[in-house]
This record gives structure tokens, C-alpha cells and sequence, in this order.
């Protein structure tokens, strides 16, 4: 056992705790309370962590990112979706599976610099999510399918190593598939992936109502998006309706987590709120991408589970999630910093369906940990004014330090050196097609 106490403790799941605990025992919770009670319950040989004037919370949960494109950070630059979308394919052309991997790795390392122990990752292969998933970082990895048949997506799964066994990656990741969004995938294949993630068991995740040009392809059939469309969403026929409405029709949003939901009416945040397991927002992606940021309140108010994510480093400026939850505040003075921090927390793990392992400090829940060096009069304001990157002090995921005095205690090198490497051909590859234009 191991006793891992601070100045604050914010369970989530129930009220701050001053000069509180937790106690850990393997990869798990046992008790979370008073200092002075759980130094009486923990053996008197367990190791003991204080972490004087800091505030200890959950692990936070980027309920959706791409990992794997984390390499790609500054390469290409802030422009209108439809603009970014295809600088992003040009300058990912030349990558290999040892690039993505590195981008992995380099991911999780940012993740875990930012007090992130859990991910709703989109995953293109298996051996990012191996990566990933050792370097500390549990929660969902949906495995991404577009541009093909329905009838091929047991091949695409063989060739991306879809594991067979559930249990491959230990009981702290689950593995998902994602459709990416009903302008790479048509009806036909949406309602297939639906159909295999209800066969196999498993979360669906899916881009929703991003940005304007998905809007315009939806109801009118043109746009920006159209020849994309032509080449990869096979089957499809524009319905004249918003995103929301169609997705609901092929009935692939029943136990989906919807992601971005951008541009929705409230019909649509109705619909979500009966079919959708939960929504994701991205606030400083859809300000990289010309996106308008959605209100998240209202979905709130209708009982649906609301999570943040970073979305990749392709399309913000870096991992760091309370930096996020930060510019959702601005965005929203309403909500208050109890609401951003569950949001970040128990509402993202809800949103990607892992909140019996994730998301609060309570007995049973796996021993994830970030512990900031923050301080305030009110500790859950102190961590989402200031708390991140430049605050963190320690993380512990799955029952393992991962990060101490702000530093890796791991850092994979190599993968640092491939990764370094994978920028470069990225940089070059989209200088190439700029420079042909």
C-alpha cells in the first residue's frame, strides 16, 4: 500500500478534503478521506507522499485526442477546416507505422506532463496503442475507419491489428472503432461500424457537425468537402439535413460519443441527449480551425454527459488539457469551476464510457493521480485558474508514478529521435505541395 496525501484533496464525486489522502493499493483505490484518519488505517511500513501546498485530483481525461499526430504540432498552421483538412493529409502522405508509433509515445508523454491519465484516442493501428497504453495512459482507443466498403471492415481490422481478445492491453484500455465522420464514411459503412461495435462489444466515437463545410454538404450537397466526399464516404447522397439528424437516421449515434458538435440546433441536442452515450468539446481546436465554439450548457441542462478534449497537436498548440477547460470558461462564465472541473474529469470518462475505472477519487476506482502545485482560498478554483503543464508536480497512473517534481520519470528517447524525424518529412511533404501550388 502506499499513502499519497496534500493540502487539498478534490474527489469530484464528493466534497474537497483539506490536508485529505488516498490510499492506494496496487493499481486501484482503496480509501480517499482525511490525512490523519488513512494514516491510521495504512500499514506503518506503506511509503507515505505528501505533496505540501498542492492540490491532489483524479487524473484528468482528454476525451478526445489524436495521439499519434502529436509530431505534427506547428506544422500545419491555423486555417478554416476545409482549408486544414487537406494541408493535414498532404503532410502525413510520407509517414510510416514507425511515425505514428513515435508520435504515439510522444503523445502520452505530453498527456501525463499535463496530469492527463486517460484518453479518447483515435487510433490508426495497434502499435501506437501499445505505446501508449505502456507509457501509462488508460481510457478508450478507437480504432479509425474511413474511406472504405462497408464489406471491407474485417480486412481494415486485420490490417490494423484490431486485437482479438479485448483483454490484450490490460483492464485499464478498451478498445473502440470510430467511423471519423459522414463525410470520409458512407451510410452504408456507418451503419456497418455501428453494427460491429454492437457485435464485438465495444464504444463508438464520431466527428459531428465540425465545422460549416460539413453543414453546407449535409443540407445542400456542395462545398469544400464534396470531393472529399466523392472519394471516401461511398453511398452518399446529400439528406438535406443537419449532421445530428442524419447520423440519427442510420441510427449511428446509439451509444456514440459525438465529437465537436459544432453547428447543432436544439432538435439536435434532443436527439443526442435520447441516442448518444455523450458529447466532447474542443475549444482551442475549433478556434485553430475556424470552428464555432458549441454552448455546452445546454447539453448539460438536458442530463447528457459532456467531455473536453485537445483534439491533436495538428490542430492546437499543445496537450494540455486544463488549458482547455480554461478557454470553455471564457467561453462560458456561466459554468462554474466545480462544472469545468467535472467536465475534465467524471464528465469526459462518462462521455467515452469509462467512469467504473476513471474520472473520481473513490474506493475501487484505479489509482490515477495528478497532483498540482497550486493554491487558493478554493482549491478546485486554483487548479483550473492555473493548474497544467507549467503546475504540475506529480502523476501517478494505475498504481505508478509516472511523473515527479514535474518531470518524466521514463522518457522514451528513441521515440523522441523518430519523432523529431517524422516532423521533419511532414514539414517537407507540405512544403512540397505548397511550393507545387
Amino acid at each position: 500500500m502506499r499513502l499519497v496525501s496534500a493540502e487539498w484533496v478534490l474527489p469530484v464525486c464528493s466534497p474537497p478534503i483539506r490536508d485529505g489522502a488516498a490510499l492506494v493499493d496496487g493499481d486501484r483505490i482503496v480509501a480517499v478521506g482525511p490525512r490523519a484518519a488513512l494514516e491510521t488505517a495504512a500499514p506503518a511500513e506503506a511509503p507515505r507522499d505528501h505533496f505540501a501546498g498542492c492540490v491532489l485530483t483524479p487524473g484528468l481525461v482528454n476525451a478526445h485526442t489524436h495521439l499519434t499526430l502529436t509530431a505534427l504540432a506547428g506544422v500545419v498552421p491555423p486555417a478554416p477546416f476545409a482549408e486544414w483538412l487537406p494541408s493535414l493529409v498532404a503532410a502525413m502522405k510520407p509517414w510510416e507505422i514507425e511515425d505514428h508509433e513515435a508520435s504515439g509515445v510522444i503523445g502520452a508523454e505530453e498527456s501525463l506532463l499535463a496530469g492527463v491519465t486517460v484518453v479518447g484516442d483515435i487510433a490508426y493501428g495497434a502499435a501506437e496503442v501499445a505505446s501508449a497504453s505502456r507509457a501509462g495512459l488508460g481510457g478508450v482507443y478507437y480504432w479509425e475507419l474511413l474511406g472504405i466498403y462497408a464489406e471491407q471492415i474485417d480486412d481494415d481490422l486485420v490490417r490494423l491489428r484490431y486485437p482479438e481478445s479485448p483483454e490484450v492491453y490490460g483492464p485499464r484500455v478498451v478498445c473502440g472503432l470510430s467511423p471519423h465522420s459522414p463525410y470520409t464514411s458512407g451510410p452504408g459503412l456507418l451503419t456497418a461500424v455501428d453494427a460491429k461495435a454492437a457485435e464485438l462489444g465495444v464504444p463508438l466515437a464520431i466527428h459531428v457537425a465540425e465545422s460549416v463545410a460539413e453543414t453546407e454538404l449535409l443540407v445542400q450537397g456542395t462545398g469544400p468537402l464534396a470531393a472529399v466526399t466523392s472519394r471516401t464516404a461511398f453511398g452518399f447522397t446529400p439528406p438535406g439535413s443537419s449532421t445530428v439528424a442524419y447520423l440519427d437516421g442510420l441510427g449511428a449515434l446509439r451509444g456514440a460519443t459525438a465529437v465537436h458538435v459544432c453547428h447543432v440546433s436544439a432538435e439536435d441536442r434532443r436527439i443526442l441527449a435520447r441516442s448518444a452515450r455523450g458529447i466532447v468539446t474542443c475549444p482551442r481546436s475549433n478556434r485553430y480551425l475556424d470552428n464555432p465554439p458549441p454552448r455546452i450548457r445546454p447539453f448539460l441542462d438536458l442530463g447528457l454527459p459532456v467531455g473536453i478534449g485537445t483534439d491533436s497537436s495538428a490542430s492546437n498548440h499543445d496537450l494540455d488539457l486544463l488549458a482547455e477547460v480554461r478557454a470553455l470558461g471564457l467561453a462560458e462564465p456561466e459554468l462554474t469551476a466545480e462544472t469545468l472541473l467535472a467536465i475534465a474529469t467524471i464528465g469526459g470518462a462518462e462521455a467515452i464510457g469509462v467512469d467504473d475505472g476513471f474520472g473520481t477519487l473513490a474506493a475501487g476506482k484505479f489509482a490515477d493521480l495528478a497532483i498540482f502545485a497550486v493554491s487558493g482560498v478554493d482549491p478546485v478554483q486554483a487548479v483550473v485558474d492555473t493548474g497544467g503543464r507549467d503546475t504540475i508536480r506529480a502523476v501517478m497512473s494505475g498504481g505508478e508514478w509516472r511523473v515527479s517534481d514535474g518531470e518524466l520519470l521514463f522518457r522514451d528517447l528513441d521515440a523522441e529521435r523518430r519523432g523529431t524525424r517524422a516532423t521533419e518529412l511532414a514539414r517537407a511533404a507540405l512544403r512540397e505541395v505548397l511550393t507545387a501550388e
